[in-house]
């Protein structure tokens, strides 16, 4: 049945995130692996195994049943070395052809640039719309936002011509 044929795709896989949290272990205890302090990988892993069963390729075929063991255990290990989470919309398991890749998101590249010191908060994002008051330079090959009015009049998502977003690195200067 249906049922069972699922239930042995699960089985024929069900060590995989418990192989790769031995892997990542064992790398913790020879100091070859560091970890986000507050990164609860057993947590990270079991979300993950419980995405992947419901990942499906573009026929709809389980990637549990088209992919291989290895790619599996590769996907999980390189969601939990770059220290993101599923369950945080971080990053999404792809499958592509016999293999399952893991994808980082918007949110986990952001999660990373902020780890890291890179910026101190979200790029905030703005919308250009035909007739907004906008104006550029670009400057050493960096585009510096001059100005950029908007009236309420203005906001139609038929008349978007752009968007651009201001990020504030960590020394304070914005981008």
């Amino acid at each position: 049945t249906d049922m069972e044929e699922k239930k042995n795709q699960v089985i024929r896989y069900e060590n995989v995130a418990d192989q790769v949290l031995a892997k990542i272990k064992n790398l913790q205890s020879m100091d070859a692996l560091s970890l986000p302090k507050n990164y609860a990988v057993e947590n990270a892993l079991k979300a993950a195994w419980l995405k992947i069963q419901e990942t499906e390729d573009r026929n709809h075929n389980k990637a549990l049943k088209v992919c291989t063991k290895e790619s599996i255990a590769n996907s999980l290990l390189d969601m939990v070395l770059q220290g993101l989470s599923v369950a945080k919309n971080q990053g999404y398991f792809i499958v592509y052809g016999d293999k399952l890749l893991f994808q980082r998101s918007y949110f986990g590249t952001i999660a990373l640039a902020k780890r890291t010191g890179t910026i101190t908060e979200e790029p905030k994002a703005q919308v250009i719309y035909k007739d907004d008051d906008f104006v550029y330079t670009i400057e050493e090959g960096v585009t510096k936002i001059v100005k950029h009015e908007q009236k309420l009049a203005n906001i139609d998502n038929t008349k978007i011509i752009g968007a651009y977003a201001i990020v504030t690195k960590a020394d304070g200067t914005k981008e």
